[in-house]
């Protein structure tokens, strides 16, 4: 007998065009395999402060997916202003904070994690080597999740879901 299991997707609420036609099929996927996609303000609604709301799901899930898409798109900034480290931000991408957040939480709570960024963002939990999960970069194209870059490492997590 099978048992549908519940997976928490970190992401931003409000899409593009092409993260939305992304995001259509990935959660196409996850149903088809027997999962079912949980995201705050999609599938659920608390009514509580957001962080505990993320940490109530997160425990009724197997797993976790972290989609790292872009929400700021920096025309001109400085990263790390006024300090030694100081850099130029112009022309740089950034996800939703959440992402970080939602990912640190599943991380503590070592759920299977799949973490996916849409191509040019970086920065915390998207930096190879911050967690012990490779970071899978992606185009926003429903093709490539047909693909065996995203397939290989989606099976894996897929396979330490199911235990």
């Amino acid at each position: 007998m099978s048992h549908k299991r519940s997976v928490f997707v970190s992401k931003p609420n409000a899409l593009n065009l092409e993260q939305a036609l992304f995001w259509d099929r990935l959660r196409q996927i996850l149903i088809e395999r027997g999962l079912a996609p949980r995201t705050l303000g999609e599938t659920d609604y608390p009514n509580s402060a957001p962080i505990d709301a993320v940490r109530r799901v997160l425990d009724d899930c197997d797993g976790a997916i972290i989609l790292g898409m872009v929400q700021l798109r920096v025309a001109d900034g400085l990263l790390k202003a006024g300090s030694p480290s100081e850099q130029n931000a112009t022309g740089t991408l950034w996800p939703t904070a959440w992402n970080h957040i939602e990912a640190a939480m599943a991380f503590m709570r070592d759920l299977p994690l799949l973490i996916v960024r849409e191509r040019g963002i970086s920065g915390g939990v998207f930096d190879v080597g911050n967690t012990d999960r490779f970071v899978h970069q992606a185009d926003m194209s429903p093709d490539w999740l047909a693909s065996e870059p995203f397939l290989q490492p989606f099976n894996e997590w897929l396979e330490e879901i199911r235990g």
